[in-house]
């Protein structure tokens, strides 16, 4: 009896040995922030000064009367909703469409996941010159046709449908790999005997398509939802959270509090609750999902 036990105990310190390369990384980089986080989001701290002063909930519960927290909180609600659900009707749309052709279908394929794979700096700063006010190609195409020229990057609503077509326009890329190969992967038997029940059009989309692909419809949700709602680099670089911050999100928010108004208190109780609406969101979107696409 012992020595079983002595046994087990070597087999665990060894299966904990082999673990902690992995275990240390992820307390000093993930858990350890996250403790040190919620302990700043309690204090006064300015980033700079040595000291601070423990002020409870304080940090909390100003942003219930911070009008521009509740701005940048819708901001990031239809942010993240314009920017999950179209980049996968419209990926779903290609990858029908691309499944039909064998000719060079891989190469549209690589070409659009191009988009996914290309740092957002440098698309954001493609998409500045393509939305610019005075020489950008969206409003030499607006003078040709007679109408008038729109301050894409500098309008209270443009901004965002700005912001929201170059983050759908890099998704694309993603949805429309991963859409097509599993709709390639679908038996064309069960697609047969469905067209001979006369299954077609919008019937076997619901009945045969969506619940054979529901895994990755499940995924890209997920994967879309967290990525839109910590968006930072394409508002940043097209808009800068402007104009009076009509393009802001929690993020960007979190970034102005913590490193331009060295406000590390506030900043840090910010992404507290960032981080418990992620979670949130991110469970919702899971439970319906799978409620949809399981059916």
């Amino acid at each position: 009896m012992t020595r079983f036990t002595s046994r087990n105990v070597k087999d665990n310190l060894w299966s904990l040995g082999l673990l902690l390369p992995t275990l240390i990384p992820l307390f000093i980089f993930w858990i350890y922030p996250m403790i040190k986080t919620f302990h700043i989001s309690f204090t006064d701290w300015n980033y700079i000064s040595p000291t601070y002063n423990y002020v409870n909930f304080d940090n909390y519960t100003n942003f219930l009367d911070d009008s521009f927290f509740t701005k940048v909180l819708v901001n990031t609600l239809v942010f993240t909703l314009f920017t999950v659900i179209p980049p996968i009707a419209i990926g779903l749309f290609i990858a029908t469409l691309l499944n039909k052709i064998k000719v060079l279908r891989n190469f549209f394929v690589a070409t659009i996941f191009s988009a996914w794979i290309t740092p957002t700096v440098v698309v954001s700063m493609v998409w500045v010159s393509i939305f610019d006010g005075e020489n950008g190609i969206v409003n030499a195409f607006l003078k040709a046709v007679g109408l008038e020229p729109l301050e894409w990057l500098g309008g209270q609503t443009t901004s965002m449908i700005v912001v929201i077509i170059v983050t759908i326009w890099k998704y694309l890329g993603l949805a429309v790999l991963l859409l097509t190969s599993a709709l390639a992967k679908l038996d064309p038997e069960v697609e047969k005997a469905n067209d001979l029940d006369g299954g077609k059009g919008l019937r076997k989309l619901m009945k045969i398509t969506l619940p054979a692909i529901s895994p990755i419809l499940v995924f890209l949700f997920i994967l879309f939802t967290l990525d839109s709602l910590k968006a930072y680099d394409q508002i940043y670089i097209l808009t800068q959270g402007g104009p009076s911050g009509a393009t802001s999100t929690i993020l960007y928010y979190f970034y102005v509090l913590a490193f331009e108004w060295y406000e590390t208190g506030p900043a840090s109780a910010l992404a507290v609750i960032f981080l418990a609406i992620c979670l949130l969101i991110s469970g919702l979107n899971y439970v319906v999902s799978k409620f949809l696409f399981s059916k």
